[in-house]
Order: structure tokens, then sequence, then C-alpha cells
């Protein structure tokens, strides 16, 4: 019994000890003072346009020239509804690589024939979403006005936004399964999208960059149907140009051209058809 208790003395004394020392451990780390100012100070950083440079003369477009008969091609997504029996009711074209395109793409949507989607072996009414690749041919192309200016020291230019397009009430009211409940997705059969040849008015505008030799290499495009791409590129190719200078010394740098045109565009035919499997269409209620 006493070598018991001797034993619990000496566990209690142990633990003791052990706790003093911890509790002293504790005050010598409270001791230890590290000074944190705080708040931690906001540091502000400046607005700085990455595509602007401090010039002291802006560079001059001296010479280009329209390309023609230039083959172009880009693809339009589209939202279109199909019903349970595979009918297409109307289609919401939500991105068009070329102007003019929206009602041919809602006309020859409607009434086309489709495999509907399903749910199991239930075929279900749906939207589905489709990329539909559009080429043709810029035929010729003369300038209205044009303009270079410098970008802000502090403020990068901002691409414009197409404008979003919703489905008529018609469209709009109808009950689709959601995307998440199909096991399959509505698929086109044979569909074949064609859009009359026109005479246009085009918007364009976009970040160029100017080397020191007076040529463009590249650009940003800011608003810009994405199927002239490739006819832009070309007409840029044939720029010549008098560079921004600073200290006397020819330098690269970016500008902002802003330009209308009056184009011919050919007819357009889709060249292919498919089903955007990763995306989906609720309209907008």
């Amino acid at each position: 019994m006493r070598l018991w208790k001797s034993a619990s003395v000496g566990v209690l004394l142990a633990a003791s000890a052990a706790g003093a020392q911890s509790a002293s451990d504790r005050a010598w780390q409270q001791r230890l003072q590290v000074e944190i100012p705080l708040p931690v100070p906001l540091v502000e950083l400046e607005s700085i346009n990455p595509f602007a440079v401090e010039i002291d003369e802006v560079p001059v477009l001296s010479q280009s020239t329209m390309p023609r008969k230039v083959n172009v091609r880009g693809n339009a997504t589209v939202a279109a509804f199909v019903d349970s029996r595979g009918e297409c009711l109307g289609a919401v074209p939500l991105e068009l690589p070329f102007p003019g395109l929206t009602s041919s793409i809602v006309q020859e949507f409607t009434g086309s024939r489709f495999d509907p989607a399903s749910a199991g072996t239930v075929p279900q009414p749906s939207w589905v979403v489709l990329e539909v690749s559009m080429e043709g041919r810029v035929k010729e192309a003369t300038i209205v006005d044009q303009s270079l200016e410098m970008p802000s020291l502090g403020t990068p230019p901002v691409p414009n936004k197409p404008p979003v397009m919703t489905p008529p009430g018609s469209l709009r009211n109808l009950q689709a399964t959601p995307h998440a409940q199909l096991s399959s997705l509505a698929a086109p059969r044979r569909i074949k999208i064609k859009a009359p040849g026109r005479d246009d008015e085009i918007h364009l505008r976009a970040l160029v960059h100017i080397t020191e030799s007076g040529r463009s290499d590249s650009y940003v495009p800011l608003e810009i149907y994405e199927g002239l791409n490739t006819w832009f590129s070309a007409f840029l190719a044939s720029w010549r140009a008098k560079p921004a200078s600073k200290d006397g010394a020819p330098v690269a740098s970016w500008v902002v051209y802003s330009a209308r045109f009056r184009m011919e565009l050919s007819g357009l035919d889709s060249a292919s058809i498919r089903v955007v499997r990763d995306r989906e269409y609720t309209p907008a209620q």
C-alpha cells in the first residue's frame, strides 16, 4: 500500500513538474514580442494599360490594299428546340460569324428533322446547342472611313459584347426536359443552311501592333465578326505606316484601329453541323 502511494505521489510530482515546465515555456513564449503592424496596409496599384506606350509622334498609315476574293469561314452557335417527335419548332442564334445570318438560320432550322432527345427509351422535348460551320467569300470591300488612335495609358480597350438574342414567347414558354435528365441529346438529320449574298456596311475595331519598320504583325479583335478574321488579317498584311517615334527614334506601338467598310459578301453555305454536348441552353424568362 505504501509503495502504491509513493508511486502515485511520484507520478503526481512528475505531472506537476511537467505542467510547471509547460507553463514556464508558455510564459517564455509570451515574453517573446514580435511586432506586427496592424492593420496590414493596403497597397494601391497603378492602372496600367499593357498596350500603351509613351511616344512623341503617333504612327500614320500611309498605304493599304483591300484584299479581294478571300475565302472565309466561321462557326455559328445555335440553340434549337426539338419536340419529342423530332421536329425543330424554332431556333435561336447565339453567336454569328457573319452579318445577316439570323433570318436564314431560323428559317432553315424551323421544321427540320432531328432524332429527338431521350430519357432512357422515352423521347423527350429539349433544347440542343449546335455548331454550324459556315463558309463563303468576301468578294471585295471599300473603306468608308477609318482612324488610328493611341490606347489610353490607364484603361485598356474593352471588346464589344455581341447582343444576347432571346427566343420569341412561343418558344420561350415551351416545356423542355432539363439537360441533366437526358440520356441522349437531339441530333440533326440532313440539314443544310444557306444564306444569300449581301452588300453590307461592316463596323470593325481592333488593337493593331505596328513595328518599328511600319508593318503590322499582330492584332487583337475588339469588334469584328469571327468569320472575317481571315480577310482582316490579309488587309493588315498590306499595311505600310510611318511608325511611332520616341526621342527621334522609331518605336513599335499598339494603335486602336476603327473603321467602316462597304463589303460584298458571297452566299454562305454550311459545311458541317455538330451537336455541342458540353453546352446547354435555357431561355431567359
